[in-house]
């Protein structure tokens, strides 16, 4: 069986997570994805390295599976020559470098479209390609601070901290694959290519869209409860947390059983959603009396018998063997050369006619590994190769 984007080719001139995963979504469909590293590599190389690797890490590892690499320094002719010969080649070009390096590197979409007009390009930055930010270099934390969401967390002392899950990263990769198939199907009507634009704080935006619309502006006036009594975690007895989600007048009256407060149910505080709103401290107070009588997981096998949304919340190594995410083959496992065995997030979604589910049929790759393999195929001779060693134009160590 074919794979769904076989024929789909794809340059990547990118850093980090955000570009790498949008490529890595693709790569998991079939997409040809040859990444282009500079002669420092991807930073994420060093993110939580691997204690018997130079150049791999699990920040690097997680988000470059079923790539090709090769590492050009792109501030010499020869290399930018390779590049753009690359470029002919590719349908695609996903670049989240600043704003402003791929002008200088002559890599922007002005540059591109001169050498393959029908190549679509996604430009991923911090926080747009207009206003006064759009230069200056940022991150997911920082897009996070800058949007608002940060104040959504705060320390004990009310300190605003944020997530150090980058959410905005993740987001903008998922939308970049989604907005690249829109691209290419509007290609195949046009046969004219275009540019993408996508950034982190936009992303941020869109992620608390139903909130900014609720507060009107406002700051959320209850940073440590999620919405109401009826929307957030409790402590059991054993010291673990577990969450509860009752959104509709039938969950009440599945949660108020399962807890035994059926008493609660026609109680002139509680009767409606708008009341369970209003009283929410003195409701928290009471659910939190109840849920402290039993462990977690009793609680939660007694919620779900009645049909009442909850879930332990679980550290992430209780995640890795749940029931419930090995069952949907979320764990992917394979072996990394120079690392071993490795376990990751596979897709999150499943084809039932594509044989791409749970597929790694290329491990991520060691800095420089496919830089003869690229060239050759694109016709360059050994003595040429050779050459480009000797001038640094392709380096096979991380300076």
């Amino acid at each position: 069986m074919s794979l769904p984007l076989e024929d789909i080719k794809v340059l990547d001139f990118c850093q980090v997570f955000a570009g790498p995963a949008t490529t890595m979504h693709l790569a998991d469909q079939g997409a040809q994805v040859i990444k282009i590293e500079t002669p420092e590599g991807d930073n994420s190389r060093n993110f939580v390295p691997f204690p018997d690797s130079n150049d791999l890490s699990r920040g690097f590892v997680a988000l470059n599976r079923n790539k090709r690499t090769i590492a050009l320094d792109l501030t010499k002719p020869e290399g930018l020559e390779i590049a753009y010969k690359l470029v002919k080649w590719a349908d695609i070009v996903v670049c989240n470098l600043r704003p402003s390096v791929p002008e200088r590197l002559k890599i922007s979409y002005e540059y591109l479209k001169l050498i393959n007009p029908k190549i679509i390009y996604a430009g991923i930055s911090a926080y747009g390609e207009k206003g006064p930010d759009a230069t200056l270099p940022g991150y997911d934390l920082i897009a996070q601070a800058k949007s608002g969401i940060t104040t959504t967390r705060r320390n004990a002392d009310g300190t605003p901290i944020g997530s150090f899950i980058y959410y905005a990263d993740m987001a903008v990769a998922m939308l970049g694959a989604y907005a690249i198939m829109v691209a290419l199907h509007e290609r195949n009507t046009t046969g004219v290519g275009q540019k993408i634009e996508l950034n982190l704080l936009h992303n941020y935006l869109a992620l608390q869209a139903v909130q900014m619309v609720k507060t009107e502006n406002d700051n959320p006036t209850d940073q440590g409860r999620v919405l109401t009594a009826l929307a957030t975690s409790y402590l059991a007895s054993d010291g673990k947390y577990i969450h509860v989600h009752s959104a509709s007048g039938r969950q009440w009256v599945n949660l108020c059983k399962a807890l035994d407060l059926e008493h609660l149910i026609d109680d002139p505080q509680f009767d409606t959603h708008q009341k369970r709103g209003e009283n929410s401290e003195s409701l928290f107070q009471v659910i939190a009396a109840v849920i402290n009588t039993k462990p977690a997981k009793e609680w939660e096998s007694i919620l779900k018998e009645n049909n009442s949304p909850t879930s332990v919340i679980q550290e992430w190594q209780e995640v890795w063997i749940d029931d419930q995410v090995v069952a949907n083959d979320m764990i992917i496992s394979y072996e990394q050369p120079g690392v071993g065995v490795v376990q990751s997030v596979n897709t999150p979604f499943k084809l039932s006619n594509s044989n791409t589910n749970n597929r790694v049929y290329r491990a991520a790759p060691h800095f420089g590994q496919h830089n003869e393999e690229i060239l050759i195929e694109f016709g360059y001779s050994p003595n040429e190769i050779d050459k480009f060693k000797s001038l640094g134009v392709i380096k096979d160590c991380i300076e």
